[in-house]
């Protein structure tokens, strides 16, 4: 038996060598032993339908997990990986978007295992515009002896545009504190408004001017 054993030994040695050199070379080339990792893959939201917006779908990024050689799932953190979701011929109201791991573009031999949450909610609706009068927002009281006249700003109405949910909400639009602390002379200036939190935005900036009158209090008041 033994000497069967050690019939050709020297090469039945070089055999087991290059296999074992064999799947060194072939674990290298497929980036070594198989392990998993889990990323957060940003959500892209692509061809919005005409005259609509998103007032809910605050889901940004899905969990993903994967599995593959070591190497290459190293990578997957610097591929910019994202999850393209496409709006086109969604209807107002809340539509439901599945997320499959094939909507996923991962390298060869690279697998996504598994997807949470596996499906999202965006709610739609429709873009409304209307124009809202500009408030003027002042701070302060003028120096003593002295009195304000009634502010103006041009234009006095700006063009706002948003879902019309939140439109309908909205009945004016403040600027920021102008302080009148302590004043004398008239007041003069340019001045932006401050839109509130939410998907409401201007339809243009127009430079806004304004004008709040100081005079001195008439010392000798009539009868």
């Amino acid at each position: 038996m033994l000497s069967v054993l050690g019939k050709n030994l020297p090469l039945k040695i070089l055999s087991v060598l290059l296999a074992v050199l064999l799947w060194a070379v072939i674990s290298r080339g497929t980036g070594g032993e198989t392990t998993e990792i889990s990323l957060g893959i940003p959500l892209e939201l692509h061809n919005f339908p005409k005259n609509m917006e998103i007032v809910q779908g605050n889901v940004e990024r899905v969990d993903v997990r994967f599995s593959g050689p070591r190497k290459a799932v190293s990578r997957l953190s610097q591929m910019g990986l994202t999850i393209p979701i496409d709006l086109s011929g969604a209807a107002e109201g809340e539509t439901t978007f599945e997320i499959f791991a094939s909507d996923i573009d991962v390298p060869q031999r690279v697998t996504v295992t598994r997807v949470s949450p596996s499906s999202i909610n965006v709610v739609l609706e429709k873009v409304k515009a209307k124009k809202v009068p500009v408030t003027l927002r002042l701070e302060g009281v003028p120096s003593e002896g002295y009195s304000l006249g009634p502010a103006k700003v041009v234009p006095s109405h700006v063009e706002i545009r948003g879902p019309r949910s939140f439109i309908s909400t909205i009945d004016h639009l403040d600027t920021p504190p102008i302080p009148v602390h302590g004043s004398t002379v008239t007041l003069r200036g340019e001045i932006g408004v401050l839109l509130p939190e939410g998907p409401v935005h201007m339809v243009d900036r127009p430079t806004l001017k304004y004008e709040i009158p100081v005079s001195k209090k008439d010392s000798n008041p009539g009868p």
